[in-house]
């Protein structure tokens, strides 16, 4: 089968779950046997580039999000079907989604969205910081989210299946007007890297096992990072002095995160590495007590899949989305409700599991088994071509209308519903992103590369049995790692050479 993905990341110069996720997910159906082709933003001058053969089309920076760009309609070779795709499977988040069901009408060619994005709780976030401080500006703004959303619909509608990374979503589409087929099909985790041997230590010296908080994330507004720092301070080293946190990430609002420590005078248990290659998170989230979040606004939350694979247990606001589709409030994890106190709540939920070392430990055990059973790659890529298959006969169930090229009917429709609302609403996400001071304070290192398709396919290699976790300091060393079903391992798909501290999540 001949796949096109399509894709706000055809080349990853700044990385995050949406990318990372489409990355292995090409790899890994090529894999399986499938032909996949990339179809997205052709990327700047200087930047990583897409693989030989991707679909690129024209775009420009959206400054209030690091490394993003959004494409247009544009050049119109993109809309010809010289390459005999199968099933479009866009995992896009901008309006170039709207690519895939202008496709199905001029070519017939089938096609599965991705839901990436909760609109309710992100749309505030565009706003520059000025404007971000006027509460009924953030109202406001927030207002047009059902508008935007019930646009999404009929563009989904338009095509042959919607895919969801969680149950909260399914539902939330259905209330909408959803009519095509929907999936709840959570990412994978690539136990390439989650299943790697673990590494030296990576935390600093003086943070004692036993009380270490590692959160992983972009540094960015809608991440809520600083819940986490106003959450340690208040609630969490009172109770436990020795604790510290480590926030692995960079972004827009590191800076201003920094800054945070330092007014709050926690700056000596608080830890900022920046940006560390997606390989090195294993050996932070291998080395660490806790996985602590306090996003809002997650679809799914790669970061807390990760951290659950290597044995983490979770705090984290309840979403009633992604992060609680994933943790089980008191089996793998502890959910806080969002709301007035939850400042506390997070604080004294991290505290207490910190001082309770053995339902830590019970807790992790059960998160690994239990992500395993969750996100193995190969039930899971199995479940994404059972999607395809879906869409191809939702497609010849309900083909589209006939297309002309000689009929004025036929191209007004094309406008009216995909062209003209894919133009009007980029040009207005750009125009909202171009106000946001945040890309003063951080830009994409110059020469930030990753390529995480490797050059051959994926190939088996000896498995090595390895603890998730390193030992706490009262096992007496010994690892307290479950038994984990067999995960065929794949060959490491990063460059040896590549500079580790560029990819970021």
């Amino acid at each position: 089968m001949h796949i096109a993905i399509l894709t706000d990341f055809p080349a990853v110069t700044y990385a995050n779950g949406p990318s990372l996720a489409t990355q292995a997910l090409k790899r890994y159906l090529e894999a399986r046997g499938h032909r996949v082709t990339l179809v997205g933003p052709k990327p700047r001058a200087g930047d990583a580039q897409a693989p030989e053969g991707s679909v690129l089309l024209e775009a420009v920076d959206f400054r209030a999000h690091d490394g993003v760009r959004l494409p247009f309609a544009w050049p119109p070779e993109v809309f010809e079907n010289s390459q005999k795709f199968d099933v479009i499977h866009s995992h896009a988040t901008s309006l170039l989604m709207h690519w895939a069901p202008a496709m199905r009408v001029l070519h017939g060619i089938p096609s599965v969205s991705t839901n990436t994005i909760y609109l309710p709780s992100f749309a505030q976030h565009v706003l520059p910081e000025a404007l971000y401080k006027v509460g009924f500006l953030r109202e406001r703004l927030a207002s047009f989210a059902p508008a935007v959303e019930a646009s999404f619909t009929r563009t989904y509608n338009a095509g042959d299946g919607l895919i969801v990374q969680c149950s909260g979503l399914e539902r939330y589409w259905r209330q909408y007007g959803l009519e095509v087929p929907l999936h709840v099909i959570p990412r994978p985790i690539d136990p390439v890297v989650f299943d790697a041997p673990l590494g030296d230590d990576p935390f600093p010296a003086h943070f004692a096992k036993g009380g270490r908080i590692v959160s992983v994330g972009r540094h960015a507004r809608e991440k809520d990072i600083h819940k986490l720092l106003h959450a340690f301070r208040d609630d969490v080293l009172p109770a436990v002095p020795e604790a510290s946190l480590t926030l692995v990430g960079d972004g827009m609002e590191h800076r201003r995160l920094v800054r945070l420590a330092h007014e709050l005078g926690v700056q000596d248990r608080v830890d900022f590495p920046g940006e560390k290659a997606h390989k090195e998170l294993r050996h932070y989230y291998g080395h660490a007590d806790i996985f602590g979040y306090a996003s809002l606004s997650e679809t799914y939350g790669q970061v807390i899949s990760e951290a659950l694979w290597c044995g983490v247990p979770v705090v984290a606001l309840d979403d009633e989305m992604g992060v609680a589709f994933q943790v089980e409030d008191g089996v793998d994890g502890l959910l806080v409700p969002p709301g007035a106190g939850e400042l506390a709540a997070l604080g004294k939920s991290l505290a207490s599991l910190l001082r309770d070392p053995s339902r830590r430990q019970a807790m992790g055990d059960r998160a690994a088994v239990r992500a395993r059973q969750r996100v193995s790659p190969d039930a899971i890529y199995a479940r994404y071509e059972q999607a395809y298959a879906a869409a191809i006969a939702h497609r010849d169930a309900h083909p589209p209308e006939a297309f002309s090229i000689f009929r004025k009917a036929s191209w007004r429709r094309l406008a009216e519903r995909h062209l003209v609302p894919w133009t009007t609403l980029q040009t207005l996400a750009v125009t909202l992103g171009a106000f946001r001071e945040g890309a003063k304070s951080y830009t994409v290192p110059k020469g930030a590369h990753l390529d995480a398709l490797p050059e051959t396919n994926v190939q088996p290699q000896e498995k090595v049995a390895t603890p998730m976790r390193a030992p706490h300091p009262h096992t007496h060393g010994r690892p307290h790692a479950p038994h984990r079903p067999h995960v065929r391992p794949v060959r490491d798909p990063y460059p040896s050479h590549l500079p580790d501290r560029h990819i970021a999540i």
